[in-house]
């Protein structure tokens, strides 16, 4: 399982850095794996982490700060957590974001090809995820 998920990320990273769009197929496949890792283990999935990030993901997209793949992202790989590692997981990502910032910032900035202000935040995303799964 930990190969399609790795193929996934690389297809969501691939998708987001090059047409910043998160596929709903990959979004789906992750949380079937989840829900599969969940059945073959003792756990069961954290659906208040799910509800809790997409509550806040929902006002995020109203007030157009975030894209809703990218919350829709955050919500499958965040019922991993249970509620008391979220901001664990949120600063991960947060983290994780702040070098994208600085690369978007220089090839739109010092480029002469024109780059999208937006950021491929699903990369970051994933990189958070990453970290938080190996620490």
């Amino acid at each position: 399982m930990f190969f399609l998920i790795v193929v996934l990320f690389i297809r969501i990273c691939y998708t987001d850095i090059r047409f910043r769009i998160i596929e709903n197929k990959c979004i789906i496949a992750i949380l079937i794996i989840n829900v599969l890792s969940f059945l073959m283990g003792k756990e069961t999935p954290y659906f208040y982490s799910a509800i809790i990030i997409f509550s806040v993901g929902v006002i995020c997209i109203l007030s157009n700060c975030v894209g809703a793949g990218d919350v829709k992202l955050l919500t499958v790989l965040g019922m991993v957590f249970p509620p008391g590692e979220l901001p664990d997981f949120i600063f991960l990502v947060t983290v994780s974001g702040l070098p994208l910032i600085f690369i978007v910032y220089l090839l739109h900035r010092f480029s002469k090809r024109k780059f999208s202000k937006t950021l491929p935040y699903g990369v970051a995303i994933i990189s958070g995820y990453l970290l938080k799964i190996l620490i």
